[in-house]
């Protein structure tokens, strides 16, 4: 019994201290991009949950400890013990998975990432010169932003004008003029 008591005891640590201390990295790199430097380049995505998440185990494995411990104290051998631990270490991992799945939802964030301007119409805030930089700003996610812009051809682009977003490099727009 005094192995299942350990295992619940250090679990439910490591997990307290994971709600308290700080997160775990509870992020989905499904999508994620790898640019040369082997780093993501974007860092578009959004929170989500992992069913490797440290809270999740660490629930699973406090559960089958706790569970354990109890159906030993009732009499089961190690063997029935433990399929008993695992069985509500799997219940309540699902439920953590889930209730923090759903808290997850719940969070909005402010961050406006810059491929969200692809295709949006904004005006040249400053003069866009020939293989130059110049500024656009547009609406983009329901916010007004301002960003560096390029001509995506050979000609100028004058402040005043509107444009299209065409493409993206780094940061920076790749912007045409919508001819009116």
């Amino acid at each position: 019994m005094l192995i299942f008591l350990a295992i619940a005891l250090a679990s439910f640590m490591l997990l307290a201290s994971s709600f308290f201390f700080g997160h775990d990295h509870d992020t989905d790199h499904a999508d994620a991009g790898h640019g040369l430097d082997g780093h993501d380049l974007s860092h578009d995505m959004e929170p989500t949950i992992s069913f490797f998440s440290v809270k999740v185990i660490a629930t699973l494995t406090m559960g089958f400890g706790a569970a354990g411990a109890i159906a030993r104290q009732y009499g089961a051998d190690y063997l029935v013990a433990s399929f008993i631990g695992l069985a509500t270490g799997i219940a309540l991992s699902l439920a953590m998975y889930f209730v923090l799945e759903l808290i997850y939802r719940q969070q909005s964030s402010s961050l406006v990432t810059t491929s969200s301007a692809m295709g949006q119409t904004g005006i040249v805030q400053t003069g866009i010169a020939p293989n130059s930089l110049g500024e656009v700003s547009l609406n983009v996610s329901g916010q007004y932003m301002t960003y560096l812009a390029k001509a995506s051809g050979p000609t100028e682009i004058p402040k005043g004008r509107t444009v299209k977003v065409v493409g993206l490099v780094g940061s920076q727009l790749i912007v045409e003029e919508i001819q009116q």
